[in-house]
């Protein structure tokens, strides 16, 4: 039986394979970000990151993206689109869920295909609590959350590989993504191993 490409993909997003590793043709860098490449934050700001319930708000609504992945020698795999669908659920009280799918555009794949992620609010440390898991591999991902001035910060573990990401230039229509990951529990970074731009398509 034909395996999806896109398959691949996230199959190595959970192992930690070398990224994106169905394609080895190197192409140009497919997403303008400004300033230097990647999330440039430390991990261990988790300890002492802070965050309210509405901070993520904006991301509540149906949005398409380009997505594109580094290997590790540097190199830039092909870009692809796809869809990231966000609800806020209503608990009561002080916590705050969010449900999130992300999948990429795949006509072989069913829509509930992808990675779906549970994003709750512990009022106790004012902090982002995540698992992530994907519908093809069913293993979760735990991670953290946080604020910084403008822009939204978060850490996640992929089995042995850690992922920093920072969401950022974040307009009510628009925002970008950037990754940074490292194999060596954050001794070496490689950055903006997975970068997307995003668009709203509705609220």
């Amino acid at each position: 039986m034909m395996r999806s490409p896109y398959l691949a993909v996230l199959i190595s997003m959970i192992t930690a394979a070398p990224a994106f590793a169905q394609n080895q043709g190197s192409v140009p860098r497919a997403i303008a970000l400004p300033d230097t490449m990647g999330a440039n934050f430390a991990a261990a700001d988790s300890l002492t990151g802070k965050s309210g319930p509405t901070d993520y708000d904006f991301l509540i609504g149906t949005w398409r993206f380009t997505f594109q992945a580094r290997r590790r020698d540097g190199t830039f795999t092909p870009s692809f689109t796809g869809h990231w669908v966000f609800t806020k659920k209503q608990t009561g009280g002080q916590g705050v869920l969010i449900e999130d799918h992300w999948r990429p555009d795949d006509i072989t794949q069913t829509w509930d295909a992808g990675t779906w992620t549970y994003r709750a609010y512990n009022p106790e440390r004012t902090i982002w609590e995540m698992r992530g898991i994907n519908t093809n591999v069913g293993s979760w991902l735990p991670g953290l959350m946080w604020s910084a001035g403008a822009d939204r910060l978060l850490i996640e573990w992929y089995g042995p590989m850690l992922v920093r990401f920072r969401y950022f230039a974040i307009a009510p229509e628009k925002f970008l993504w950037r990754a940074d990951a490292t194999f060596d529990r954050g001794q070496t970074w490689i950055r903006d191993y997975w970068t997307m731009e995003v668009h709203r398509i509705s609220r």
